[in-house]
C-alpha cells in the first residue's frame, strides 16, 4: 500500500509539472533604454602642489607653505573649507642615476593634492587660475557631476521601462496579440555618463599678469538606464 501511495504521489507530481508547463503563458522578451540629458551643477577640481628640495625638512616646509597659500586663496573666493580636502599626499626621495647602474639620493619631493568641490560652475575657471597663481603647479583633474543624481537616474529608468513596453506592444500587435501582464523585470544598469574628464598641466609662470580667466565649458551629462522585461501576451 505504501509503495502504491508513493507511486501515485510521484505520478501526480509529474502530471502537475507537465500541466504547469502546458499553461505557461506566451512571452515577449524585450530590452529598453532610457536616456536623460542634464546640465551639471557640481564640479570637482583636483590641483597639485609639488615641491623639490635637497633637505627633507625644507621640502616639507615649502610644500606646506604652498598648499596653505592655495587653500587660503580658494577660501577667499567664497568656497567653504568643508568643500576643500586633501586628496593625496606623497613624500619621496629623488635619485640621481649613473651609467654603472648605481643611484644615490639627490633630494626629496613632496606632493599635496588639494580637492575642491564647487556648486557654482561660474567659479571653476577662477578657482583653477587662483590655485595656480598661489602655489599650485599642477591641475590633475576636473570632473562635472550632479548634486541630485538619483532623480535623473530614476527618470532614466522610467523611460527605459516605457521603451520596453512600447516595443512589446508593437511586437504583440504585429502578431495579433495583446499585452496581458508582466512576467519578469531586470534592471541591467543605471549610470551617469560624464562626457569630459579634464586632465591639465600648466606652468606656474603662465600669464599671471594677463588677467585672462581660463575658459571652462561643462557640457552635458547623460543619465542612462537599461532594462530587460518579459511581457505575458494573450494566446
Amino acid at each position: 500500500m505504501k509503495i502504491f501511495s508513493l507511486t501515485l504521489l510521484i505520478m501526480l507530481m509529474i502530471s502537475a509539472t507537465a500541466f504547469a508547463e502546458e499553461i505557461k503563458p506566451p512571452i515577449i522578451s524585450v530590452s529598453g533604454e532610457g536616456i536623460v540629458e542634464a546640465s551639471p551643477d557640481r564640479a570637482t577640481i583636483s590641483v597639485g602642489v609639488v615641491t623639490r628640495e635637497k633637505n627633507p625638512s625644507a621640502v616639507q616646509a615649502a610644500n606646506a607653505r604652498a598648499a596653505t597659500s592655495v587653500i587660503n586663496s580658494i577660501v577667499a573666493l567664497g568656497i567653504e573649507r568643508k568643500n576643500i580636502s586633501t586628496g593625496n599626499y606623497n613624500f619621496n626621495p629623488t635619485y640621481r642615476h649613473f651609467d654603472n647602474g648605481k643611484s644615490v639620493i639627490d633630494g626629496y619631493e613632496a606632493t599635496n593634492s588639494v580637492t575642491i568641490i564647487v556648486d557654482d560652475l561660474n567659479l571653476v575657471g577662477r578657482i583653477i587660475d587662483t590655485a595656480l597663481n598661489h602655489g599650485a603647479n599642477r591641475v590633475d583633474s576636473l570632473n562635472f557631476g550632479l548634486r541630485n543624481k538619483a532623480a535623473y537616474q530614476d527618470e532614466a529608468l522610467r523611460l527605459a521601462i516605457l521603451d520596453a513596453k512600447h516595443k512589446a506592444e508593437i511586437a504583440a500587435a504585429v502578431l495579433g496579440k495583446s499585452i496581458v501582464g508582466v512576467y519578469s523585470v531586470s534592471v541591467n544598469s543605471s549610470y551617469v555618463e560624464t562626457p569630459r574628464n579634464y586632465k591639465m598641466a600648466r606652468n606656474m609662470a603662465a600669464d599671471e599678469s594677463a588677467g585672462i580667466e581660463t575658459p571652462i565649458e561643462s557640457g552635458t551629462l547623460h543619465c542612462s538606464a537599461n532594462v530587460h522585461v518579459e511581457f505575458e501576451i494573450s494566446r
